[in-house]
């Protein structure tokens, strides 16, 4: 059952990525880009360790360095 949220996310921020594709922006591609991976390694951990928080701490600390 959490297999439906989670692929869920990943949709959403796929959809946000080709969205700023769309604009044109380089720094906005490279944010989204940024993003992506760290919602994949974030993915990844939880299925990995299925420790919701240490996979998140370790996706807003990939996000922070996104921006």
């Amino acid at each position: 059952m959490r297999l439906i949220p989670l692929a869920l996310a990943a949709a959403v921020f796929s959809v946000a990525a080709i969205g700023t594709v769309a604009l044109g922006s380089g720094e906005a591609y490279a944010q989204a880009t940024c993003r992506n991976k760290c919602n994949n390694q974030e993915q990844a951990c939880l299925k990995r360790t299925n420790n919701k928080s240490q996979c998140g701490r370790k996706a807003q600390a990939c996000m922070a360095k996104c921006k």
